[in-house]
């Protein structure tokens, strides 16, 4: 029986990956590739496409018209028992999967002693890891998310750090990348603007934690996910890419300074893959694959001076009536905002206040759900100082909302679509592949792993395999 590797590196299509082999021809990635299985994968979800959307579609075989998960931190009991998770279906047959930060993971599950590992994903609620020795890096990890917004915060979490510098050299944290991460530290000192680079080693930290455990538990699968592509696309798509724009409002000088940054993180990618690769080659009843859920294309070239934060959830909510007993945070990334009211009718007012919110003429954006909240904020280059409410005008400040300038001048210049990339790398089979196979639907990745494994395929998904899984 075949064991697999599924890394989830979200977002990044084609595009990027093509560009990098054909920058980087000695890459392992640029070497590697052609002797992979290829498929672009459609993302067939409603509405406005979000990882904390697709990556669900991913792991459960549905898309969301069915599993209706929108959200960070909701309620996901029922549509568990609905619509599993791949590694829930896995544990439940015996399978000892392993799970690393894969979306929606938390909290950790009450049977986690079926799973090889599990760590959950960096938003959850509490730093819980299965084993224990992961809990000082989860802290760590969930302290950094914390911090980092739109604006990476430079700060460290001394506590976090100290706990998991003691713990380093069981967790299986690469004195390679250590030399990486101090590189890092010193190369921000030079130049203030590659701290955004810090988003890219929370994934390099995890990566090496991740590859001891497999290396160690031998999971017949498992999972891990990466967002450092994703967020370096978004904010740097128009300095790799100039020329997928039709109206460039962005200057020479920051092109020149981020249009290596997409490449940056790409390499960092190609390290992890090249590790795997070489796993993979020492165990060859291991599967490779690389999966995104979705992708990213060019969208505007725009400068961005501000964008609307919320700084005091507290304050915020106080304006409409409800204090700190009245709701419970829940994780969230920004620009969205999530919590959850106790109080039935407390929740109903709430939902009939915040359709009387309106910032630059136009309603705010939430979504209400069992009272579990998630608002929208984010709104770029305000020059307001106020909002309205019931056709009153609020201060910012007085409601706990800010115009944060934005350290790049990035505005969102990748976003979103459909499709995908889906990469399978066979030990056992490295000849070269001539084709890529487009238009799968990414619901049928994980009736193929079923199948693979031998185990009952549940009605309500799709009857397409993905053969390089299944064969």
């Amino acid at each position: 029986m075949r064991k697999f590797i599924f890394l989830e590196l979200n977002e990044v299509p084609y595009t990027v990956i093509d560009h990098f082999c054909q920058k980087y021809p000695t890459s392992t990635l640029a070497k590697v590739l052609p002797k992979c299985a290829q498929v672009e994968t459609v993302a067939e979800d409603e509405g406005e496409l979000s990882p904390w959307k697709t990556w669900p579609t991913v792991h459960r075989g549905v898309t969301n018209s069915e599993h209706k998960i929108h959200d960070f931190g909701e309620n996901l009991s029922s549509v568990d028992e609905k619509y599993p998770p791949i590694w829930k279906i896995l544990a439940d047959a015996g399978k000892q999967p392993g799970v690393f930060s894969s979306m929606h993971t938390f909290p950790m599950p009450t049977n986690y002693q079926n799973y090889s590992f599990f760590i959950p994903d960096p938003f959850a609620g509490d730093s819980n890891s299965h084993p224990k020795k992961i809990e000082p890096f989860q802290r760590f990890n969930l302290a950094m998310s914390r911090k980092s917004g739109r604006n990476v915060d430079t700060g460290i979490d001394m506590k976090a750090a100290s706990a998991l510098a003691v713990s380093l050299p069981s967790l299986g944290i690469q004195p390679k990348t250590l030399a990486s991460v101090a590189g890092q530290l010193l190369a921000e000192r030079r130049e203030n603007w590659k701290k955004n680079r810090r988003r890219v080693f929370q994934s390099v930290l995890a990566f090496d934690i991740y590859l001891k455990l497999v290396g160690t538990k031998k999971p017949s699968f498992s999972t891990f996910f990466s967002n450092h592509v994703a967020s370096t696309m978004h904010r740097y798509w128009a300095a790799t890419f100039p020329d997928h724009y039709d109206t460039y409002n962005l200057s020479n000088e920051w092109k020149n300074r981020f249009s290596g940054e997409i490449d940056y993180a790409m390499n960092h990618f190609n390290n992890f893959f090249e590790k795997l690769v070489q796993f993979a080659n020492k165990n060859p009843e291991y599967k490779i694959v690389v999966s995104s859920s979705m992708g990213q294309e060019a969208t505007k070239a725009e400068q961005l001076s501000t964008e609307l934060y919320c700084k005091d959830i507290t304050k915020f909510l106080n304006t409409f009536n409800l204090n700190h007993n009245d709701w419970e945070i829940k994780p969230a990334m920004h620009p969205q905002y999530n919590f959850s009211v106790f109080d039935d009718k407390k929740a109903q007012k709430l939902n009939a206040d915040l359709r009387e919110v309106y910032i630059a003429g136009k309603p705010i954006i939430f979504r209400n759900k069992d009272n579990f909240f998630s608002i929208n904020f984010g709104h770029r280059n305000l020059e307001e100082q106020t909002f309205s409410f019931k056709n009153v005008p609020v201060a910012l400040s007085a409601a706990g909302l800010a115009n944060e300038q934005i350290d790049d001048e990035s505005d969102g210049t990748a976003y979103h679509i459909p499709e995908g990339c889906f990469i399978v790398y066979d030990p056992q089979d490295t000849s070269v592949k001539n084709s890529r196979v487009h238009g799968v639907s990414t619901t049928a990745i994980v009736p193929s792993f079923l199948e693979h494994f031998g185990l009952p395929i549940p009605d309500y998904m799709t009857d397409v395999r993905i053969d390089a899984i299944t064969k």
